[in-house]
């Protein structure tokens, strides 16, 4: 399953017809809990399983950004509002389930809730470049938010370009040949058999490219702001299914002065955090409309619950810059 816009996480395989009701039972399954959670009074919020941009979907742009975006609840911090796909494979939890292999499922309780943070990483990197200062954890803390570093072995994909032999096919053949003619006709009255073998060109010589993978060092950097510094907001209803706005790093989202660090613990270490920045996109409701339709197999009941899809209204609060491309729109502190 391809997209213009890339999926991220997903790509449906031909299925068998066990395996398709299988599926389509646990899809009827999730459609019944999002109705009944939106009965409940909470808030039901779909991520599409997208990547930022077509052109960051293959191996190399992985590793240029993260969807880990995190959004706590104002009134309660306790509870967080993240993606579950991970970029990092090594990180991946195989049992996430999606809906129709196109979208998160997140239940929710109403209220507002602030952009304070993020999960990014430092590729090829370890906790050795930061010496051994000690402090406190409270003392790497800066007043516009905290970078903390933690060590993570990263699955990282690549391009290269690998010399290969030319090959052939050679596929076995039958044909008849006449073993008996009659004399007098010159027909054929008896036939016999004989096998084969045919070759011809396959794949010429030459260089192809190819994919592959690497586990690297690397810190996974955990950005948290401070409520007052959060980057935006939105607000959910009781009751109310919400297809989310795009959020995603542009690796790297943060900035630190290596300086200031403090090792906290044997294997952490916070910075102050000087900068960081977030990318949006709107909420994808055309490609969501789209691939809704295909689905055949949705009854009247689950076509209804469906059209109650409404878009994410966010409400910039940091620094808003203009718009890329690719990235779509940056959010940064102040």
């Amino acid at each position: 399953m391809l997209f213009a816009l890339g999926l991220s996480g997903c790509v449906t395989q031909p299925l068998g017809s066990g395996q398709h009701e299988k599926e389509q039972a646990e899809y009827a399954q999730m459609l019944y809990v999002i109705g009944e959670a939106l009965k409940a009074d909470m808030a039901v919020v779909l991520v599409a399983d997208l990547t930022p941009h077509k052109s960051l979907a293959d191996a190399e742009g992985m590793s240029k950004w993260t969807s880990n975006v995190i959004w706590t609840h104002e009134a309660k911090p306790e509870i967080a509002f993240s993606r579950k796909f991970q970029n990092n494979e090594l990180q991946r939890d195989p049992k996430t389930t999606y809906l129709f292999k196109a979208f998160e499922v997140h239940i929710l309780p109403p209220g507002k809730y602030l952009l304070t943070g993020g999960d990014d990483y430092q590729l090829k990197a370890t906790l050795d470049a930061f010496g051994k200062k000690p402090g406190a954890t409270g003392r790497a803390r800066g007043a516009r938010g905290t970078a903390s570093l933690t060590p993570e072995t990263y699955r990282e994909y690549y391009l290269e370009m690998n010399w290969k032999e030319g090959t052939t096919h050679t596929q076995t053949r039958t044909q008849k040949y006449c073993t008996t003619i009659h004399r007098a006709s010159g027909n054929c009255v008896a036939w016999g058999e004989q096998q084969y073998d045919e070759t011809t060109p396959g794949m010429g010589a030459g260089y192809y490219q190819d994919t592959d993978s690497r586990d690297i060092p690397a810190l996974k950097v955990q950005v948290r702001l401070p409520p007052k510094q959060a980057l935006a907001s939105f607000t959910l209803q009781g009751g109310q299914l919400v297809l989310s706005q795009r959020s995603h790093l542009k690796t790297p989202s943060y900035r630190y002065r290596q300086g200031n660090c403090r090792k906290v613990a044997a294997d952490k270490v916070d910075c102050p955090l000087e900068g960081f920045t977030v990318h949006t996109l709107a909420p994808p409701m055309d490609f969501t409309r789209n691939y809704l339709a295909t689905r055949a197999t949705l009854n009247a009941e689950q076509q209804a619950l469906l059209s109650r899809l409404v878009p994410m209204q966010v409400t910039v609060l940091g620094r808003q810059g203009p718009a890329d491309p690719v990235w779509g729109t940056p959010i940064s502190l102040p």
